[in-house]
């Protein structure tokens, strides 16, 4: 799939990526589906071998997943095989090779070094690799070119119940590409690294619940063999230590499993219980998950709060909204200043959470799949933030000077704010940081400033600062 984790990564790992298919056994996450029964199909006819076998094999699982998710493709999906190298080579290469494309994510890169996300001195490209290296995914499809690619297998057994999970799957993103599209749904080109985290989050979720709910199913009707599930075995744990090997960042890319599934399990919850998902019986009515993942497509959660926190996406009681900048304001106090904007973004709770914790975390694969896992107690109350880097000048000629980055914060409460600026301040330590609280729920970071440039800007927000809503109403800090 073509959507980076975050901004400065530059790999293919997003809705399409099948790593799903391991970890969700590795992580304890398989979905008991009471009254499952779905035999597999495949299991009469006469055999045929290779490439040809796997387009019947694609076939099956593509009626499969119509009857799991109770949708239709509009066409058949092309299917197609990736040698190991291949496939390697699909994960690691970003599709927009464009001057501008390079830019935007250089600055990304360079922004999230500013806050401490990535440190200084580490070496991004090389630690991904290394994340990454064991892990060509099973099977991928391209939202871009309409291709789904499994992995090669040398002995041309397409059959294996390993490659009917991944072809599920990945038809799963096939199937809401062609109802939804991603690229729009995603926002491509213009989301910020928070969006793309949800937009993960929903793509990721739909795939694991249709995959897990035919893996239920199948092992139920006795169709899978001890060599498979010992297969199943040995790669969950390849994927269990890659995961635990994984620095924060870059490491941060598989909470969009666990959360994703998360959040349409209790959208499912919300909308059997206002009677969208028919007849009783089973935890996850099929018809309520298909109901949550139309809702999370159609009218996309607004922050990686509301997927940690799914009540307050699906809960109208405890819906929060996030607290939105107005960059225009922020842009015109600035330019007096002498500074222009060149980038911005903003990261929501998930990326606060991995600077308010320990700069050599780990992820625990069996622990991840827990609620309140992937956020922590200085990024709860997130309220909305934005980060602002800078470069002297005007903004049709920015000058060649230094950069300076602005991060506005802001919180739930006052107590929510210290929090955060206690952890932060604990667990990261960014070169020539500087901040000031901004009213009773609101923290500002400077980087990079000079002491003179700094105290205008204080002064300017103090005056009165950027407008602030929340819901399109007025948001007091």
């Amino acid at each position: 799939m073509s959507r980076r984790p975050g901004g400065g990564l530059r790999i293919k790992l997003g809705a399409g990526v099948a790593l799903a298919v391991a970890m969700a056994t590795a992580a304890g996450m398989l979905l008991v589906v009471v009254g499952a029964s779905l035999a597999v199909a495949g299991e009469d006819g006469p055999v045929v071998s290779g490439a040809d076998r796997l387009a019947v094999v694609a076939a099956e699982a593509q009626r499969e997943v119509e009857a799991l998710r109770g949708w239709r493709f509009k066409r058949r999906v092309d299917v197609g095989v990736y040698t190991q190298e291949q496939m390697l080579a699909f994960v690691k290469s970003p599709f927009d090779e464009t001057d501008e494309a390079k830019e935007k994510e250089g600055l990304a890169e360079a922004s999230f070094r500013m806050i401490g996300l990535i440190p200084e001195d580490f070496d991004l490209e090389d630690a991904t690799a290394k994340v990454f290296v064991n892990l060509a995914p099973p099977g991928i499809y391209n939202h871009h070119t309409k291709e789904l690619r499994v992995l090669e297998r040398a002995e041309g057994d397409y059959d294996a119940f390993s490659v009917r999970v991944t072809l599920v799957h990945e038809l799963t993103h096939a199937l809401d590409d062609q109802l939804f599209d991603l690229a729009k749904s995603g926002k491509e080109g213009t989301a910020t690294s928070d969006e793309e985290q949800v937009w993960g989050a929903v793509v990721e979720g739909s795939g694991v619940t249709v995959q897990e709910r035919y893996r239920a199913a199948a092992t139920a009707s006795g169709k899978v063999t001890a060599g498979e599930v010992q297969e199943s075995s040995a790669s969950a744990m390849e994927q269990m230590q890659a995961m635990a090997d994984a620095p924060p960042y870059p490491g941060v890319f598989f909470a969009r499993f666990p959360s994703g599934v998360r959040f349409l399990q209790r959208g499912a919850r919300a909308l059997k219980k206002e009677g969208a998902g028919g007849a009783a019986g089973g935890m996850f009515q099929l018809a309520c998950v298909a109901d949550a993942v139309r809702q999370a497509m159609v009218d996309p959660p607004r922050s990686s709060e509301q997927i940690l926190h799914p009540e307050k996406y699906w809960d109208e009681d405890a819906k929060d909204e996030p607290v939105v900048v107005n960059d225009e304001d922020v842009e015109k106090m600035l330019g007096p200043l002498g500074l222009s904007v060149i980038h911005r973004d903003t990261l929501g709770e998930l990326l606060c959470a991995v600077v308010t914790s320990p700069a050599d975390k780990r992820i625990n694969p069996m622990a991840m799949p827990m609620p309140g896992y992937w956020t922590t107690e200085g990024a709860k109350g997130w309220g909305g933030d934005r980060f602002y880097l800078l470069r002297p000048g005007h903004a049709e000629s920015p000058g060649e000077g230094p950069r300076c980055g602005l991060w506005i914060t802001l919180w739930d409460t006052t107590d929510d704010r210290d929090e955060f600026v206690a952890a932060y301040e604990s667990h990261r330590s960014p070169a020539s940081r500087a901040m000031m609280n901004l009213g009773s729920r609101a923290a500002v970071y400077f980087f990079g400033f000079n002491e003179a440039t700094r105290r205008g800007v204080e002064s300017g927000l103090q005056a009165a600062g950027p407008g602030l809503t929340r819901g399109g109403a007025l948001w007091a800090k």
